[in-house]
């Protein structure tokens, strides 16, 4: 099936500007029709999604190229992926100890607000 940029960017959340850029770049080979205009077929809309999902995870350009243009190099591939892993690991645990030391202080706070509030009323 054949649908365009406009729909693969809906589809994908991948804006139709970066959508150009990766083709621009060399990662998405998109067939146009024969007035020139995009016609994403599976592959490329495929393309798309695994791009997205890439710089989501902060990978390269340049190791998203590597993948892409080594397809059948599944050791190069495994390498690129748990080296992208390792860093988006060590990001979500980063997150962890934000997001815990964000929760002791909703807790401090309001704890201090609670009792803040309960002075207040008592003393009328």
């Amino acid at each position: 099936m054949m649908t365009t940029i406009k729909e693969v960017a809906k589809l994908t959340g991948v804006s139709p500007y970066a959508i150009r850029f990766y083709e621009r770049e060399g990662l998405l080979d998109v067939p146009r029709t024969k007035s020139g205009i995009r016609n994403f077929d599976d592959a490329s809309v495929n393309a798309v999604i695994a791009i997205a999902h890439y710089r989501n995870v902060g990978m390269s350009l340049e190791g998203i190229r590597q993948i892409f243009a080594n397809y059948d190099d599944h050791e190069l591939s495994v390498k690129l992926l748990k080296d992208t892993k390792k860093r988006l690991d060590a990001q979500i645990s980063a997150l962890e100890s934000t997001r815990d030391y964000l929760i002791n202080k909703i807790a401090l706070h309001q704890q201090i607000a609670d009792k803040e509030r309960i002075d207040k009323n008592g003393k009328r």
